[in-house]
């Protein structure tokens, strides 16, 4: 237990330094930033456009003869974009663990293992706050209806059935012959 205090307890401290450090031109701040929202925002960019391109013949009945191709789409696309946040989170974590570790900043250079202790507190810290604060949650939901959306497709429920005729608009037009009387 001792153990693993003392690496938290050396993660936070090479954390503060790095945060503290303002003559390491290799980390931005803002950049750290960018990049955890930015996988968020991205994955859920590509979950409404898979949302909005399951719905074209599942709601609208229009596409419907490219059913099987846009619920594919759908569904490997929504979720794939559940583990972009992830993804952004992650290629945060290596400019920060290298400003942390650049001996300009902290004065020493890391071990290999403190290098790995602080990518992984980075990581998991990462994890926690790109799924709770930076809207990685918003990604997931929206991921999860598109995959939703393309099953729905892909069996053919509503509009996207392929063995309804597409309705034409307006009203039925009734044919019929007049009897002449007798």
């Amino acid at each position: 237990m001792t153990s693993l205090c003392s690496k938290v307890l050396l993660a936070a401290a090479c954390c503060a330094s790095a945060w503290a450090c303002t003559n390491n031109g290799e980390f931005d701040q803002n950049s750290f930033t960018a990049s955890l929202y930015g996988g968020s925002f991205g994955g859920m960019a590509l979950a409404l456009i898979m949302v909005i391109l399951a719905s074209l013949p599942l709601c609208c009945g229009v596409l419907k003869q490219y059913g099987k191709i846009i619920a594919g789409m759908a569904i490997v696309l929504g979720l794939v974009s559940l583990a972009l946040p992830l993804l952004g989170s992650m290629g945060a974590c290596g400019p920060f663990v290298d400003a942390i570790c650049n001996e300009r900043c902290s004065g020493y250079e890391c071990s290999a293992q403190e290098r790995d202790d602080m990518s992984s507190l980075c990581n998991a810290l990462g994890f926690l706050v790109v799924y709770i604060g930076a809207f990685g949650w918003a990604t997931c939901v929206l991921g999860i209806v598109a995959a939703s959306l393309g099953c729905c497709v892909c069996c053919g429920c509503c509009k996207a059935n392929m063995n309804e005729p597409a309705a034409k608009g307006g009203p039925p037009v009734v044919v019929g012959a007049v009897q002449q009387g007798a």
